[in-house]
């Protein structure tokens, strides 16, 4: 017999009412956590009707299959529920600690439903679960509530949390946990701030439960030996995600700058990792068990924003409020950081949406009075930091920003949407899709809207050369082993991305990781059982959006990278020019019509989704 994978926590808010019940073994071995489970619930329990910001939305969190288990960097936790910001498929993938610690005590699934009258928090000690008044929290920022149920609920709980952004339904709010980790995209912060859920704060004196600890413990350590020996982890254990990527994307001319209008940025060496090292690193940190420790936490010792200490910046958020901006001022950078954890926002959307105000302003689209008074001139970080306050407490002209790039631009009108660099109402990562066209078609199809981390390949730079039915194979592959790690609850960094060789990740995804999850089970699988289930989880995702709506339609990139050249560096002249029939190499090689983008009914069927396949139907959507 195998192991227990884990509870369901219900807890109804409009109720009051917990309950508590053993994960079902079959849909765990089906699903098997983490993203899987958040998938799977959100299309059964969110139909078309269901408002993002009603009752009715289910926020379900989730930590993985190996969340918080004796091994390499095993913190992560999906968290979804149906997008504020998108209005399709929501989910945020969050690292530190509170992940594995709500694991450990005992808990696979988390499923909160309802909304409360007042103000609560969610306190979990183990077996203890409780609704507690958060009343007196209401208002505070992350920081100051994270300090604050500590000093009420004891020492040793890990604390995820809402800011005034999610109180205040601001559409691009995240939840943070430990103050810096965000679990940021598509606006599930305000899905809580909509329950009147502050925070979940989560304690366990209790261990992962493991089915056989000798092979386990065996498995691990080969893991730790691949880590501390591979250059490419060691790199990026010293540089972070901003020392890795930045001087890349700048070299190939994708750094998204001044609203993606070009892909070098001249201040670039004022906001990169040098520059950060020089001035304001003070340690690496990391998740739980990781020995990349790729967080750079810093401070600032003097100047304007002297007293400063945040976790980060990491390359995305120094793109979006740096060269995203025209800032080079890096001590304004951190700063921003600071306040979009404090006030729980997701750094890539606000910076985007802060961007599309500056550009409309350059184009003489909005005025200054429209905005404030502020000057919005690339560049003026004084008038930045006013903005993320506005846009957090929704004042003002903060009010309309707060609904992210695509509301915020049809709600402006007089042609903004042109220049809303979104697909399907989210941001992109700080990669110019001119610059690298078939890896950055991902934004286009990607289930929660312009993102980067769904779909992804090793030398995926190097895509363009292939044939697109090739490439779109390829992209379709990777896809699948990249899903491994949100369905196990472990880092894409230590796992997929910061690896030397393709080999090597794919020895640690497709035989160290089932290897794991066999020995902490009892429920033994191969590399190929998981690679099928990242495939049955992205069509799952694909169903739900269909469901709620969406068609091939939105599968498309925003006319700055299909309309406008880029004007210089080494991307100049580029035009993203295959959307079209990379689309459709898409389609073939992911089992969709190649017309619709509907998944056929023979894909859904076997992969053990018949189910789906009849629901579809039932809801006037025609399966080819």
């Amino acid at each position: 017999m195998g192991h227990n994978y884990g509870y369901l926590l219900r807890v109804d808010l409009t109720s009051s009412k917990i309950e508590k019940e053993l994960i079902d073994a079959a849909f765990a071995q089906k699903y098997y956590g983490g993203r899987g489970f958040t998938s799977r619930l959100q299309y059964d329990l969110i139909p078309k009707e269901v408002d993002p910001l009603g009752p009715e939305n289910a926020l379900i969190f989730s930590p993985g299959a190996l969340t918080g288990a004796p091994m390499l960097s095993s913190g992560r936790y999906v968290v979804g529920g149906r997008s504020p910001l998108t209005g399709i498929l929501g989910d945020a993938n969050g690292g530190g600690v509170f992940g594995a610690v709500l694991r450990r005590a005992g808990y696979g699934l988390l499923i909160i439903f309802g909304q409360a009258d007042h103000p609560v928090f969610l306190r979990i000690d183990d077996d203890e679960v409780e609704i507690c008044d958060a009343t007196n929290l209401w208002g505070m920022d992350v920081y100051d509530t994270t300090d604050a149920i500590r000093s009420q609920c004891g020492r040793g709980y890990s604390v995820a949390a809402i800011g005034p952004a999610g109180e205040n339904l601001v559409r691009i709010a995240g939840i943070m946990s430990e103050k810096h980790h965000a679990a940021a995209r598509t606006g599930l912060g305000a899905v809580m701030g909509s329950k009147r859920l502050k925070a979940i704060a989560a304690r366990s004196k209790q261990s992962f439960p493991l089915y056989d600890p000798s092979t386990f413990k065996k498995l691990a350590e080969e893991l730790a030996v691949l880590e501390d020996n591979d250059a490419r982890a060691q790199d990026f254990h010293r540089r972070g995600t901003l020392g890795t990527l930045m001087d890349h994307h700048q070299a190939l001319g994708g750094l998204n700058t001044r609203n993606y209008q070009f892909g070098q940025f001249e201040g670039k060496e004022k906001i990169d990792n040098e520059a950060l090292k020089s001035g304001f690193y003070l340690r690496s940190t990391g998740c739980y068990r990781c020995t990349l420790t790729c967080d750079q936490y810093c401070k600032i010792e003097e100047g304007e924003y002297a007293g400063v200490e945040v976790g980060g910046p990491e390359y995305s958020t120094a793109a979006a409020f740096g060269s995203g901006l025209g800032n080079d001022n890096l001590a304004a950078i951190l700063k921003a950081n600071d306040l979009a954890n404090r006030y729980g926002l997701d750094t890539i959307d606000l910076g985007g949406v802060i961007a599309l105000a500056m550009e409309l302003y350059q184009r003489g689209i909005i005025s200054q009075s429209e905005a404030d008074g502020l000057d919005l001139s690339w560049g003026n970080h004084r008038a930045v930091m006013e903005l993320i306050e506005k846009i957090a407490y929704r004042k003002g002209f903060g009010n309309i920003l707060a609904n992210g790039v695509k509301r915020a631009a049809e709600d402006i009108g007089r042609n903004a949407i042109r220049y809303a660099v979104q697909v399907k109402g989210m941001t992109p990562a700080p990669l110019d899709a001119r610059a690298v066209k078939v890896y950055n078609f991902r934004y286009a199809v990607a289930p929660r809207g312009a993102d980067h981390l769904r779909i992804s390949a090793p030398g995926g730079y190097a895509l363009d050369k292939l044939p697109l039915s090739e490439a779109a194979e390829k992209l379709h592959y990777w896809q699948s082993i990249i899903a491994i790690p949100d369905l196990m609850g472990v880092c894409k960094f230590a796992y997929t991305y910061y690896t030397e060789t393709i080999e090597r990740t794919l020895h640690k995804v497709l035989t160290l990781i089932p290897g794991l999850y066999s020995a902490a089970t009892g429920n033994q699988i191969s590399g190929e059982d998981l690679i099928e289930a990242g495939v049955m989880v992205t069509n799952i995702e694909r169903a739900h959006n269909v469901r709620l709506g969406l068609t091939a339609k939105d599968d498309t990139l925003p006319p700055r990278f299909t309309e406008d050249v880029m004007p210089d560096g080494p991307a100049k002249g580029k035009v993203y020019d295959i959307l079209e029939p990379m689309k459709e190499a898409w389609y073939v090689a992911s089992g969709w019509d190649p017309v619709t983008g509907i998944p056929r009914r023979r894909t859904l069927e076997n992969l053990g989704l018949a189910d789906i396949a009849e629901d579809l139907e039932k809801n006037g959507i025609q399966l080819t």
